[in-house]
């Protein structure tokens, strides 16, 4: 018997939501524990030592494999969503078997129980290049200097990947000694900005893993929709990275940061050069906040005013939310911003040449700001 258009839509509401009851449940299952699974009995102590530098992830399949937790992508995702990456400390801690991703990571941001070793907080600011972070870290660590870090960089570039006991690089990252010669500093880009605690005796090394460790961290953190889009975009991850210090660079205002990626996004969709201020700063080589007209005629691969394109690689570091903003640029119309009059750190965005010159007349008539315009 034939069904009626009513049924059929019946019937087929029906197996969309058996489906969506399945996936719930499946989310269920990864989520929860389930005791007794693969013959370790639940609720039996376990003891988890986490070493200095260790990620996330790392922790969460040793979980796993104790029978602490049952999914592990399941545990990454719940502790993105608490932020443990920033709270995990080294040292030992009880848990048990069977208690799910829920309570462990309540446990792990609660801190260890003992054998955590005295730990010293360094942080590194936002939109910082890689010589002004290990001049921070030199300025943070008495046991270290700047060249200290900076021999950890150099034997990573003359080792190789496949070295042991040098710096592990994500893999969608550039081999260093493989990249272009325009690229100014292989590892720009690469030393996430963050607030960190390490062990009082951690190394060289070890401090500028855990920094590496964490931008692959917040990477993976993204959603795998946006990371998809950003391919369909004809971009890569380092060239994401690389879009994200333009966007940290340009704006201080994390509301503005989805915007200014549109804007980016937009001209290289259309071809036209970006003519970001903050590119012709890291060309001149001089951190400053003006840009002089004679600036903008230095001929170097990263001056975005003469050359096309993003620049060869990242101009800074760059935080979570210039990260997020680069892999999901706001949809708009904008071309085109300018500095606020109010001089506040915003800007005024514009669809127009003609538009675009009127803001940026009104910022010149405020001339309360001393830094020069970004276009």
């Amino acid at each position: 018997m034939a069904l009626s258009r009513g049924s059929k839509w019946f019937l087929g509401f029906l197996g969309v939501l058996a489906v969506g009851v399945g996936v719930g449940v499946a989310w269920l299952n990864d989520a929860l524990p389930e005791p007794g699974e693969g013959g370790i009995e639940a609720g039996r102590p376990v003891e988890l030592t986490v070493e200095s530098g260790e990620s996330v992830r790392a922790v969460g399949d040793r979980l796993a494999d104790l029978g602490v937790i049952r999914n592990p992508t399941t545990f990454r995702i719940a502790a993105g969503d608490a932020d443990l990456a920033t709270q995990l400390q080294p040292g030992a801690y009880d848990l048990e078997t069977g208690m799910g991703s829920e309570a462990a990571i309540d446990t792990l941001i609660a801190g260890p129980v003992r054998g955590g070793p005295a730990g010293l907080r360094f942080t590194v600011q936002e939109g910082l290049t890689v010589e002004q972070t290990l001049a921070r870290l030199d300025a943070q660590f008495d046991a270290h200097d700047e060249d200290d870090f900076r021999e950890v960089l150099d034997e990573r570039v003359a080792a190789g990947a496949n070295d042991p006991g040098v710096l592990v690089l994500p893999d969608w990252v550039p081999e260093p000694a493989e990249m272009p010669e325009e690229i100014v500093e292989p590892f720009e880009g690469l030393l996430f900005p963050e607030t960190y605690e390490v062990a009082e005796d951690a190394t060289p090394l070890e401090v500028l893993q855990r920094m590496v460790d964490q931008l692959a961290i917040v990477v993976e953190e993204v959603p795998a929709d946006r990371r998809a889009d950003a391919e369909r975009r004809g971009l890569d991850r380092f060239e994401v990275l690389t879009l994200a210090s333009l966007v940290e660079r340009e704006t201080r205002v994390d509301a503005e940061r989805q915007t200014v990626a549109g804007v980016i996004e937009n001209r290289l969709e259309e071809g036209m050069r970006l003519q970001i201020d903050a590119s012709v700063i890291y060309a001149v080589g001089e951190p400053r906040d003006v840009v002089l007209l004679e600036d903008l005629e230095v001929e170097h691969p990263y001056n975005t005013y003469l050359v096309d394109g993003l620049p060869p690689g990242p101009i800074s570091g760059m935080g979570r939310a210039s990260l997020l903003a680069a892999f999901d640029p706001e949809d708009v119309a904008y071309r085109y911003y300018v500095l606020a009059p109010e001089c506040d750190g915003s800007h005024e965005f514009a669809e127009t040449l003609d538009e675009h010159n009127r803001n940026v007349a009104a910022f010149r008539e405020a001339g309360r700001c001393q830094q020069d315009v970004s276009e």
